[in-house]
């Protein structure tokens, strides 16, 4: 996926102007963007379809490029190397090797990219604040259309409004489903590697708790729609597909005891705590190197 993503025909190299940090974007990013666009237009409201341009353009571009660079620096800070962020159609993910931590260290680069969710939406109440002239009895996830055309600062309440809620939503989506590829499932992988779970069965409970979240992901999408007329719908169900499909990559390297080449749980860090033991009766000493590919760390729009 990586190399198809990289592509230089299909990605924009954006240059590494985020604390050294390579970024690529993809041409198909805004994927969202069109189909929420396409959908704007049937409300004749040019207001609306401005709202919709900056809240899925460039306010979702720098919502996941800051959720991105969590990710990166808290393994930089943690020993880790970044290879680069890739923005893509569902989303970005950062390529972060292993960290000097172990399983705890996994713990930590997954939890920090959903928890910048937190200052932003911080700077996006305190734009609410000042556009809305301090006043939050309105604040709520719904608005009017009027709403957009009655001023400028009506317009910019909106936004920063629906900007809050985009990021409270990216962050509970990314850190509460327990499906990996998401946050989510690496924090349930990284949690079950440090309660002592063997990594086969880590493996397992990982894979089998994605592909049934992935299957119901996937059937709301698709009610929502089809009969609730919601663009965000065929986006849920594509995430839905490549959740689904990670995760069964990882069932199948399961079923044929091949768990350890999978880049996270056969990393050196998740497999040391099986040997251990043996390496402790043996009065020995060693130091574990980890040449694991990097894993990608990312969210989902």
């Amino acid at each position: 996926m990586r190399s198809i993503l990289n592509d230089d025909r299909t990605a924009l190299k954006l240059g590494s102007f985020c604390f050294g940090i390579p970024v690529t974007l993809h041409y198909t990013f805004f994927l969202l963007l069109l189909i929420e666009l396409l959908a704007s237009i049937r409300y004749m409201y040019p207001a609306f379809t401005l709202y919709i341009f900056l809240l899925y353009g460039p306010v979702l571009l720098v919502t996941i490029l800051i959720h991105e660079l969590g990710h990166a620096l808290s393994t930089r800070k943690l020993g880790g190397e970044v290879g680069e962020i890739i923005l893509w159609p569902l989303g970005g993910f950062a390529l972060c090797g292993p960290t000097d931590s172990g399983a705890k260290g996994d713990l930590v680069v997954a939890v920090s990219g959903p928890l910048t969710h937190l200052l932003q939406m911080a700077i996006w109440i305190a734009f609410y604040a000042v556009f809305n002239g301090g006043y939050f009895s309105t604040f709520s996830m719904s608005y009017f259309l009027t709403d957009l055309s009655r001023s400028c600062s009506s317009f910019m309440a909106v936004l920063s409004q629906q900007s809050f809620w985009t990021n409270l939503f990216i962050m509970a989506f990314n850190l509460f489903i327990p499906a990996y590829p998401l946050d989510g499932g690496r924090c349930l992988a990284s949690t079950l590697i440090l309660c002592g779970v063997n990594v086969n069965r880590a493996a397992l409970i990982t894979s089998v708790t994605a592909i049934v979240l992935a299957t119901s992901l996937f059937l709301w999408g698709v009610v929502s729609f089809i009969w609730l007329h919601s663009p965000n719908g065929l986006f849920t169900a594509l995430i839905a597909i490549f959740v689904f499909t990670s995760s069964w990559q990882l069932w199948d390297l399961y079923k044929a005891g091949r768990v350890k080449d999978h880049p996270l749980f056969g990393r050196a860090c998740y497999n040391e705590r099986e040997v251990q033991p043996s390496i402790q009766s043996e009065g020995a000493h060693s130091q574990s190197t980890d040449e694991t590919p990097a894993v990608e760390s990312g969210t989902m729009a």
